[in-house]
């Protein structure tokens, strides 16, 4: 049944103190901003869906994300349209790519927001909700895996932002059921729009756990249908209008659709998810995981019933489906959060204290190397760290931000202040987390986003390659180029890159790709070297290499 679970406390109840609204609104911008604005698009996935998003901009085909005129359909188009919008709405102020990754920002702005409403209703009646609810924002903006992803253009926060909508729907079953199976069905239904098949399989378990362990009798026909009408019309939509314009693409996204929540079991996988997912969800699995034990006698409440559900069914997703990666772990949050955050407010003392202390130690001591290592960047002191930079990204000529610096040293006075300042309360240490996080990325993109951008955009890689097919006025095949590559090329440059054919021979040039250690192809003895580059080193390498067939010539 849904009901407030009792509370018990084996000690007088820790001192709470009050976080303003605003504080936590100020808090979420200096997180948030930094790095979402103020920087080309980087390798990855940030231009890879940037570039899909302006290609829908400026095809006005909103139905078929495409990179470089070609469909992209690893996700359906929410987030594409979601980005399109920012783009619409704030591309006369910012930079296009600026203003459409901060779709992102908007997707988790409402998904803190909707974890923070549900965590409210599912508190003990006794415990303050309003505390419950800044608790699970600052647990939250603490957790390490969220923190990259945040900023950049990642449809993946948008499920966040779905997931947390539908549990947040899920959770006003016990006071407007109607109102609660209406929000819960259009979440649902926005998840599909979000991440197709694998989003059913994370939201759809839990809404039936929520339906079965509330009161049979306040779930009625007539409360049921309006949101499960909702949730098909929104999975149903795209998918029709899909096959209207293009039966071929609709059955293409379906067959890669059924491929990717095929599970599979190779044996290497669990080793390389342990590790990831260790560093990943902290510090919301340590907590997470005390709340479980220590109310497991009441798991059959909503409270901990329903996120322990989209727990285990994105767990399920992230084991069996898709590629190691930190990104396709951005599920398991929502459900970690929603168990973490009020759990916070109930840690034991020591507890609390060493999740403080270690939290002091950890961000001071990265405050502390971020600023030690750009001043060795750029004073060559001591030699052998300023040469280990250089190594990470050679032919790098540091300068100074003028602008940069006073942000950098007012986050710095920020930290030391919450040092000396914070009051002892039992929120302390997941504040202070928030807070270190917020300074380890603000000096990571204030001191070092000179750095980061040479490294991690290929502004400058696409302007030598399209400065060499300009000159030979020619097209272009990929060999060995991926989505990454092409979509750069189409954002920066309006290069659109062709699959490779030895049968293909109109186009005279042919760039080839190669990451990591292994060794670049080459198209063949009928192609001569025109133009070549190297990014980075060791398993960060990036080699680029232009041919031109033999034989033709520049008009």
């Amino acid at each position: 049944m849904f009901k407030r679970p009792a509370i018990e406390f084996t000690t007088a109840p820790p001192q709470i103190v009050n976080i303003q609204g605003w504080v936590l609104i100020l808090l979420f911008l200096a997180y948030i901003l930094p790095g979402n604005v103020g920087h080309a698009p980087w390798r990855g996935d940030d231009v890879v869906h940037i570039a899909t998003t302006a290609s829908m901009l400026h095809s006005g085909d909103w139905l078929v994300p495409r990179i470089a005129g070609v469909a992209f359909l690893d996700t359906p188009p929410l987030h594409y349209w979601l980005g399109s919008l920012t783009g619409i709405l704030l591309g006369w102020l910012l930079p296009l790519h600026d203003a459409i990754r901060l779709a992102s920002v908007a997707a988790l702005a409402f998904g803190l927001w909707a974890l923070r409403e549900a965590v409210k209703r599912f508190v003990p009646a006794e415990a303050p909700a309003i505390h419950s609810g800044n608790a699970t924002v600052l647990v939250a903006l603490a957790s390490m895996g969220l923190l990259i992803h945040a900023h950049e253009a990642q449809p993946l926060i948008t499920l966040f932002a779905t997931v947390a909508g539908t549990l947040w729907g899920l959770s006003m079953l016990a006071e407007a059921p109607r109102r609660a199976i209406v929000v819960a069905g259009g979440f649902l239904g926005a998840s599909f729009l979000a991440s197709g098949l694998s989003a059913l399989i994370l939201t759809l378990p839990t809404c039936v756990v929520a339906l079965t362990i509330s009161r049979p009798q306040r779930i009625t026909f007539s409360s049921l249908w309006p949101g499960l009408l909702l949730a098909v019309v929104l999975i149903a939509l795209w998918p029709i209008l899909l096959a209207r314009q293009n039966e071929y693409l609709l059955t293409q996204w379906w067959q890669q659709e059924l491929s990717s929540i095929t599970p599979a079991f190779p044996p290497k996988r669990f080793s390389a998810l342990v590790n990831l997912l260790s560093w990943f969800a902290w510090p919301l699995w340590p907590i997470a995981g005390w709340v479980l034990w220590t109310r497991r006698h009441q798991i059959t409440d909503a409270a901990y019933a329903l996120p322990l559900t989209a727990f285990l069914c994105a767990l399920w997703i992230v084991v069996t489906t898709g590629t190691v990666r930190p990104a396709n772990a951005i599920p398991l949050l929502p459900p970690l959060i929603l168990l973490a955050g009020p759990g916070i407010n109930r840690l034991r003392k020591g507890a609390a204290n060493l999740l403080d202390w270690f939290g002091i130690m950890t961000f001071t001591l990265i405050g502390a190397f971020l600023w030690f290592s750009w001043g060795s960047l750029h004073l060559g002191y001591p030699a052998a760290l300023a040469r280990n930079i250089t190594r990470l990204a050679p032919n790098f000529t540091p300068h100074i931000s003028w602008w940069a610096i006073p942000l950098a040293v007012l986050l710095s006075i920020g930290w030391v202040l919450a040092l000396m300042a914070v009051p002892r309360f039992q929120l302390r240490g997941v504040l202070r987390w928030a807070l270190g996080m917020t300074l380890a990325w603000g000096l990571a993109t204030t001191l070092w986003l000179d750095w980061f951008d040479y490294d991690k955009n290929y502004t400058r890689i696409t302007s030598q390659i399209s400065a060499q097919v300009r000159e030979n006025k020619d097209c272009v095949m990929g060999l060995g180029t991926g989505d990454v590559q092409r979509a750069a090329l189409d954002y920066f440059s309006k290069i659109r890159v062709q699959r490779f054919s030895r049968s293909n021979t109109k186009c005279n040039l042919v760039l080839s790709y190669q990451s990591g250690r292994n060794a670049l192809s080459a198209p063949g003895e009928d192609w001569s070297l025109q133009w070549s580059e190297t990014k980075g080193r060791g398993r960060l390498q990036e080699q680029f290499a232009l041919f031109r067939r033999k034989g033709s010539k520049a008009d």
